[in-house]
């Protein structure tokens, strides 16, 4: 008897865990907003090339001691007096999400500062890169940064053979 029913139901008590485990720990694919992202896209893909034409180079490092992030940024066109920074990340193993957007005000030509709010040091470990989008009016360059809290980072506008900038 214990032969016959031991197989069934060894198969259903894997069943109830396998549900549990997908229910429980199951991975953000998808943005909130996709929808809204997908609709845009050939939008940032001009803002993109747009930065490529300007020939802008961006170079961005954090003074973690003062709680501020620095932008130098170089190009062949007029620079804005203020830009967005948007910092994104999110640890694997959680559905926590480390989402900023900083507007950062020009404080010479080519040079920019705003107020970052550093993670803290639980979630640092957790959060060693990070996507960043740096946007004028009509381009924005975009690049992964890794280990952003101790090393600078340098962007250059992508082109079409280039994918993740370091």
């Amino acid at each position: 008897m214990l032969l016959v029913l031991g197989g069934p139901l060894v198969v259903v008590i894997a069943a109830i865990f396998t549900f549990y485990l997908a229910w429980h720990d199951s991975d953000n694919v998808l943005t909130k907003d996709y929808y809204r992202q997908g609709l845009n896209i050939d939008k940032d893909i001009q803002r993109d090339a747009r930065a490529g034409q300007y020939k802008l180079d961006a170079n961005v490092k954090i003074a973690a001691d003062a709680g501020r992030i620095l932008l130098q940024l170089k190009g062949e066109t007029s620079l804005p007096v203020s830009i967005q920074l948007s910092i994104s990340s999110s640890s694997r193993g959680s559905e926590y999400e480390y989402l900023q957007k900083i507007t950062l005000s020009q404080i010479s030509p080519g040079n920019y500062e705003g107020t970052i709010k550093i993670p803290s040091p639980s979630d640092s470990i957790n959060l060693k890169l990070w996507h960043v989008k740096i946007e004028g009016a009509d381009w924005r360059l975009t690049s992964d940064w890794q280990e952003p809290l101790h090393s600078p980072l340098q962007i250059k506008p992508l082109t079409d053979n280039q994918g993740v900038n370091k």
